[in-house]
């Protein structure tokens, strides 16, 4: 699940040393603008004002004075054989999809942390955007380089547009296939022009999308096979460069000291290590253990029983490792058993409902994780945008059109986890599970245990008399115990569960190629869905090859709920628009829900490494946000960068003993 990989905080703070325009304001005239009704702007939101204005000078998330220099030193738990994340071949670092949309490449504009959808210039200093979404013209940047210290030219923009559509992930077809046409207007201007869509309009959302484009250089990669470039570093634009490479062992990066972009006020506070080293390891465990013995300088801890038992060390009895418990209130990681859909057992839905129902998830958070968690009924829980109750309003206009196919109760109540006394005795729910086995035609019969000789229940199809039996497949050990109860509980009704666990290459390996009954899998949803949700679920990416629909689901009801994500107009429309599709795909079953936590645990070494202050809005990000002490800068043979002040007093130091000496 390469993807979802894919990040737990965003790049931010782009800025331009020139300044901002108010992007309300219309008929702005500024230089390098098109003079028309419209108003080239440094920044974009999808729907109100973005929260910084003219006197933007660094995101408030960040430490603006942060120094730099330095080394830190990460861990990683999986593998990676590719340092391409943008091809669906191969595996790349799973630290670097989860934290940064990119250490190495700079975008066009890059989001906020802190603001459910707004952009910032970056490699485009200015932007014009037509009011009903037709067209975006980007103005670049003239100091934009790439590492090689060619400029960044409207040549590079339209051909990454066009490579990544026709050689990368699936998601860019999607995305960028939206485009009608890409016009150079002069060396540092490009324009793009959008499809309307099926409704003949203009998708409001697509601008924005676009803006997050990854530049590549034309001059490098034109005339080349994009999906070949395996373990050699892509040319980039960004803070950092990848200075070595170890497939599955570790990665490190070099902070790119004349980078084009590091000036700008809106990357003031962030990218202050001069290195960044990644370690992979081999399982959770000998992550944890390398941590405590002080092989890296941070651990994110998602065990809440071994961040309570586990961190009986000295380190951390004497102060030099410190633990850190935040709640959090962004949109969480959402943890669910998904089904594969392109299997034929599991398109009845009485079937998919009937395991679900044998997941006791009382007793596992009592009996195993001291109740730290909570169940997930909602893929974007701990938000506004989380569906809830009967539906109504707007929400209820949404659905009203497929209300024959959508479950009574669903409409009426919302979705509702089944749910045990935490005893360990889910009887009740096992019973409606048995009922609806049986209407699906899967009937109980009796055989004898050939080990054992006891007589045993199996549950077969009563027509073929096949086994009900199915495989789970993990990587991550620790996800034993909550299959234990899970298992348990489906052989009382005659289903044979077998869990399958494999090491991190063989299970990419067969994710990706869409091999599996069950798995593990974590939705990660931002404040703004749009596009991503029809992408998600729609019947095209069901059968593509590295695309995000790991499910394979085929199901135009949600395909077009997802599509009135993306077409509303409104944060009203928006916001009924999720609730009715999480509403929906919540009540048809395709996964087993499991839970959440809006707890961040992190531990770190004391005398290493520094962060800003934690915001409950926005959370943290290691690699982007936080600095090296300046004594452990010094023990790692670098310093932090001297400021503007001690700079000027050596020079009139050395004025003065110039003048001295005369």
């Amino acid at each position: 699940m390469k993807l979802w990989i894919r990040n737990i905080a965003v790049l931010m703070t782009l800025g331009i040393a020139a300044v901002l325009a108010n992007p309300d304001q219309k008929g702005s005239d500024q230089k390098g603008c098109t003079p028309h009704f419209n108003t080239c702007t440094t920044s974009l939101a999808r729907f109100g004002k973005p929260k910084n204005g003219a006197n933007f000078t660094a995101f408030s998330y960040v430490n603006p004075n942060a120094p730099k220099g330095g080394k830190l030193k990460m861990g990683a738990f999986g593998t990676f054989d590719t340092l391409n994340q943008y091809i669906a071949k191969g595996i790349p670092p799973v630290v670097l999809a989860m934290q940064s949309g990119s250490l190495t490449m700079d975008s066009l504009m890059t989001r906020a942390v802190d603001e459910p959808f707004s952009l910032y210039a970056s490699i485009a200093e200015k932007v014009d955007l037509a009011p009903d979404n037709s067209y975006i013209i980007y103005f670049l940047n003239p100091k934009a380089r790439f590492h090689d210290g060619t400029p960044i030219t409207a040549e590079d923009v339209k051909f990454s547009y066009e490579m990544l559509k026709e050689q990368g992930l699936p998601r860019y077809r999607q995305f960028y296939g939206k485009i009608e046409k890409i016009e150079i207007l002069d060396p540092r201007t490009v324009k793009l022009t959008f499809k309307k869509t099926d409704e003949g309009e203009y998708d409001p959302e697509i601008p924005l999308i676009t803006s997050m484009l990854h530049v590549f250089s034309k001059a490098k990669y034109e005339g080349k096979d994009f999906r070949e470039t395996g373990m050699t570093p892509i040319l980039g634009s960004g803070p950092y460069r990848v200075v070595k490479a170890e497939p599955g062992r570790s990665i490190t990066y070099e902070r790119v000291k004349d980078y084009w972009a590091k000036d700008l006020p809106v990357n003031r506070g962030k990218y202050n290590f001069d290195i960044i080293q990644l370690d992979y390891y081999k399982n959770a465990e000998a992550q944890f253990q390398a941590f405590k013995a002080g092989e890296f300088d941070a651990f994110f801890e998602i065990n809440s029983q071994q961040w309570r038992d586990g961190y009986n060390t000295p380190a951390v009895n004497s102060g030099k490792i410190k633990k850190v418990e935040a709640k959090h209130k962004r949109p969480v990681t959402v943890r669910t058993s998904i089904f594969n859909m392109r299997r034929p057992l599991f398109q009845d839905i009485r079937l998919r409902q009937a395991i679900g129902l044998a997941f006791d998830w009382e007793t596992v958070n009592k009996m195993i994780c001291n109740d730290d968690y909570q169940r997930t009924t909602s893929l974007f829980a701990n938000t506004h945008l989380a569906h809830s109750g009967p539906a109504q309003g707007l929400e209820l206009t949404y659905l009203l059109p497929y209300k024959d196919s959508i479950p009574k109760d669903i409409l009426e109540k919302g979705f509702i986890a089944p749910t045990t006394k935490g005893d360990g005795d889910a009887r009740e729910n096992l019973e409606a599970a048995d009922k609806l086995l049986t209407e699906a035609g899967w009937i109980i019969v009796t055989a004898k245990d050939p080990v054992t000789q006891q007589n045993i229940i199996r549950r077969v199809n009563k027509d073929t008399k096949e086994p009900l039996t199915f495989e789970y497949m993990y990587k991550d050990p620790r996800l034993e115990r909550f299959l234990n109860t899970f298992i348990r509980n489906l052989s009382q009704l005659g289903i044979t569960l077998k869990p399958r666990f494999v090491d991190s290459v063989q299970y990419e390996a067969r994710v990706g190629e869409s091999d599996f009954d069950m798995i593990s899998h974590m939705w990660s949803n931002s404040l703004s869905p749009g596009n991503e949700q029809v992408y998600y679920f729609s019947q095209k990416t069901a059968d593509q090859k590295g695309s995000s629909n790991y499910i394979g689901m085929k199901d135009p009801v949600l395909e077009a709920l997802a599509q009135n994500v993306v077409n509303a107009k409104t944060a009203e429309e928006h916001v009924a628009a999720v609730h009715a599709l999480d509403r929906v795909v919540m009540g048809r079953h395709y996964f087993v829900p499991m839970f959440y936590d809006n707890t961040i645990y992190w531990a770190y070494w004391a005398d290493r490494v520094e962060f800003p202050a934690f915001n409950p809005l926005v959370g943290t990000n290691t690699l982007e946000w936080w600095w090296a002490k300046p004594s452990a800068a010094v023990d790692q043979g670098t310093t932090s960068q001297p400021s503007v002040f001690t700079r000027l007093l050596e020079w009139m130091k050395s004025k003065l003993s110039w003048i001295m000496g005369q």
